[in-house]
């Protein structure tokens, strides 16, 4: 017999959940969009239910009395499914590694479906208002078979009230001159995007017209509070470069001009060519209003290493003499004899040196604006240790010779480990957490890439995967970076802040709400609230800026009379005394604040590095005073 039952339009702000019937996969998928698994009544998501709830989310899957009761039942007919079409990417072909033979099921016009089997046309997810249905079960990393399970989430009802903001993502200029820019900025500000690398050697040689363009760039991301960091790419300079150099082009192994994939590549050993390329980037840098620059990838070609010459750098004339003085030899002779593992090592050591070379001429810039930060972006060589032979990479020496310099160290996972699980951040982290007594400085880039390995059920991370990928980097590093931003499809933008957040705990009552943060959020509020007690300052209208702690929020009467709408800067703590809030911070680079008083709203910025920052609780205008800047009543 068939229940009648009747749903309504359901907005769930689910920050719980309950896997009580051990459905494999839904953990993983559920945690990462930062919901907290529990067993009691409070659950908002029900895995595995038997029967529909008010109020709460169910999750189905195949054929079952509940699941027959809501609409959806065997057709009499059986079908194997290996590829299926995803509405969230229709044009995405999602294949799955074993087929799976199923019971084909008839749904009603009360579900809409969201896949389908490639061939035969049988649905195999659809969602509902406070439903979500799989025609299998999802298998043990939650994104083997339907790689868009949170977009169907989302569709059905959920709505995740917690989120971070401050990631940052890699800007290819190339790929966005048609873009509206406005638009671009303010997509990038909803996904939880606190800066953007961007691509400057497109710009060293710009037009008067391509320069505007990146300075209103520049200007929108400001507006915005979201910095913007110079992306260098050393040994590459840029294409202009490439051609007004030539005597400076860099030579692989097999004696041929060292231009490969997209980078033309230039020796830094030569004094000459390395002071035209210092003049180059620090012309850049000083013409346009960056906060900092990502040196990025500075060693040598390629991931094949010696074994493929032509792609084996550095073998310009100035090395070639270099090694030479040095060892008595020509470094081609040892490539082809006995001395690979003496090459390998110059070619080590040669990398280290001129990572230090060109951090101390960027030095000259952070000088010239003690704001401006310097993060360098260097792959993994130790989780694969086979990064130190391939490309004379070595993340222990640079991280020793930068202790104390406030060098930011961006791990970037290599090409050979892109096809590993999201588990795989924790171990990069373990492996780097040794190497510096700085662990705030070590931040971790996620590759959103095409992958070369066999993997399934897609070639590049979306999705439930990018989701976790995303989670489990945030669990493991406080900075995560995305490259790039072009990669990621736009459907996964409303993922990025919920996987990013790191929620530990959650209690929603009738009168408020207990939350446990694990690092700084954004928690959706509509309206004023106090928070631990204390009328919250930072928020605005519709969220709440947490630090990471225990606190309670509840409904308050009013706002405070001054308060702080938008930052971009890493809350620490926020307290409330004799009329005064004392909010600590920290900051990479120089921060900025969009404060509301009775006149209206004002930018302020912060000094680089952190420190603290007072807003009166008196109705009264704000001023500015630095190192610990204050923000108090004009007497």
């Amino acid at each position: 017999m068939r229940l009648l039952v009747s749903f309504v339009c359901l907005s769930l702000h689910a920050q719980t959940y309950s896997n009580t019937a051990n459905k494999p996969g839904w953990d993983s998928v559920l945690t990462s969009l930062g919901l907290v698994a529990t067993d009691s009544a409070d659950a908002k998501v029900l895995v595995g239910a038997t029967a529909v709830t008010p109020g709460k989310l169910v999750v189905l899957e195949g054929h079952s009395a509940l699941a027959a009761s809501l609409g959806i039942t065997p057709s009499g007919q059986q079908v194997e499914i290996r590829q299926i079409r995803d509405t969230a990417s229709p044009e995405l072909p999602i294949v799955w590694q074993s087929p799976l033979l199923i019971d084909q099921a008839t749904v009603d016009a009360a579900w809409t479906v969201r896949a389908r089997d490639r061939w035969s046309n049988s649905p195999v997810l659809a969602t509902r208002s406070g439903a979500i249905w799989t025609a299998t079960p999802i298998g043990q990393s939650g994104y083997e078979r339907y790689p868009f399970l949170p977009q169907a989430l989302l569709a059905a009802g959920l709505d995740a009230p917690v989120r971070a903001q401050g990631l940052w993502a890699f800007f290819d200029a190339g790929f966005r001159q048609r873009a509206d820019l406005r638009h671009l900025v303010t997509q990038w500000k909803a996904a939880g995007l606190g800066g953007i690398h961007v691509t400057s050697w497109q710009f060293d040689d710009a037009s008067p017209e391509r320069a505007a363009w990146l300075k209103n760039l520049i200007d929108l991301c400001h507006e915005n509070l979201i910095v913007v960091y110079a992306w260098v790419e050393l040994p590459h300079v840029s294409e202009h470069f490439w051609q007004q150099y030539p005597q400076c082009r860099e030579r692989t192994a097999s004696g041929m001009e060292a231009s490969l994939d997209w980078r033309r590549l230039m020796t830094l050993v030569d004094p000459k060519c390395s002071q035209l390329a210092e003049d180059n980037i620090l012309a850049l840098l000083r013409r346009f209003d960056w906060d900092g620059v990502n040196l990025g990838e500075l060693y040598f070609e390629s991931l094949e290493g010696h074994l493929n010459p032509a792609r084996f750098t550095p073998f310009h004339d100035s090395v070639r003499a270099e090694y030479k003085q040095l060892h008595g030899r020509d470094p081609l002779d040892d490539l082809k004899r006995d001395g690979l593992a003496t090459l390998l090592e110059y070619r080590a050591n040669l990398a280290a040196r001129l990572q230090s070379d060109w951090l101390a001429k960027l030095e000259v810039i952070r000088r010239e604006r003690p704001g401006f930060d310097i993060v360098v972006t260097h792959i993994d060589d130790r989780f694969d240790t086979r990064m130190r032979d391939a490309l004379g990479a070595d993340a222990a020496r640079i991280l020793r010779s930068t202790e104390g310099q406030e060098t930011g160290f961006l791990v970037e996972d290599p090409a050979t480990v892109w096809h590993l699980g999201p588990a795989r951040y924790r171990e990069i982290r373990k492996r780097y957490e040794s190497l510096t007594s700085e662990h705030a400085r070590l931040s971790i880039d996620i590759n959103i890439v095409d992958r070369y390995q066999d993997v399934y059920p897609t070639r590049r991370q979306t999705g439930a995967e990018l989701a976790q990928l995303v989670h489990e980097a945030a669990a493991a590093f406080d900075q995560v970076a995305l490259y790039f931003e072009y990669s990621l499809r736009p459907v996964d933008l409303p993922l990025l802040g919920l996987a990013a957040a790191r929620l530990t705990a959650w209690r929603q009552s009738n009168d408020g709400v207990e939350v446990t943060l694990a690092a700084p959020a954004m928690v959706r509020w509509q309206g004023p609230a106090l928070v631990n007690g204390i009328p919250w300052p930072l928020a605005d209208g519709a969220h709440l800026h947490l630090p990471a702690g225990n606190w309670r929020i509840e409904r308050a009467a009013a706002y405070p009379v001054n308060r702080i709408v938008d930052l971009n800067v890493r809350l620490e703590g926020v307290e409330l005394a004799q009329g005064e809030y004392t909010i600590r911070y920290t900051s990479r680079t120089t921060g900025t604040l969009l404060v509301e008083t009775a006149l209206g709203r004002e930018r302020r910025t912060l000094p680089r590095g952190g420190g603290v920052f007072t807003l009166s609780a008196k109705p009264l205008p704000f001023s500015v005073e630095s190192n610990s800047v204050q923000l108090r009543p004009q007497r």
